[in-house]
């Protein structure tokens, strides 16, 4: 397995692996194209068309979505969204632009692939590179009580604590950090 860092000459893998392998066990997802976190729509965003797949292009084209892919035999397998916390209009709330903070939104895995290991590689990237662009923490908004695979979108609590996160409360929200 290799991981590479989402560049626009790989954005066809990126759609290959959400339209054929990243939902086949929850079709109502299917369309979500990890958009949810950059909602809603900066003003920049000029194309009046409500496709998710298109926002999403628009959003890796412009540098907003930010990320990671696993690949195995040249097929992505797995993918994390991550990037600086002013990124994702959704976490406006709890931000107060004083920080410089990475955040974590989103962890994907090809069913058949996932229990192998792969989110923690893709978090061991993750902090390697936080650590070399000078990040001085890590946030991430996992929920604590997951009932289902689904329900740990933003990856499994207890990888986090696992990998040194801690408990962060941030006015009424929980999140976990790291600090590097």
């Amino acid at each position: 397995m290799i991981i590479k860092e989402l560049k626009l000459d790989l954005i066809n893998d990126w759609f290959d692996f959400f339209e054929n392998r990243a939902f086949l066990d929850n079709e109502e997802w299917r369309g979500c194209y990890c958009t949810a976190c950059f909602y809603p729509k900066p003003e920049e965003y000029s194309n009046t068309s409500n496709r998710r797949k298109d926002y999403a292009r628009w959003l890796i084209e412009t540098g907003r979505m930010c990320g990671y892919m696993a690949y195995e035999d040249g097929k992505v397998i797995g993918w994390v969204n991550v990037n600086n916390k002013d990124k994702y209009p959704r976490l406006n709330d709890i931000y107060n632009n004083q920080e410089k903070i990475l955040s974590i939104v989103c962890f994907l895995v090809e069913k058949e692939h996932r229990g192998k290991g792969i989110a923690q590689k893709l978090l061991n990237r993750i902090i390697k590179d936080a650590k070399e662009k000078g990040y001085p923490i890590i946030e991430a908004y996992p929920k604590k009580k997951a009932k289902s695979e689904y329900g740990s979108w933003n990856g499994p609590y207890e990888m986090y604590m696992k990998n040194g996160f801690e408990e962060f409360k941030i006015g009424k929200n929980k999140v976990v950090r790291r600090v590097l």
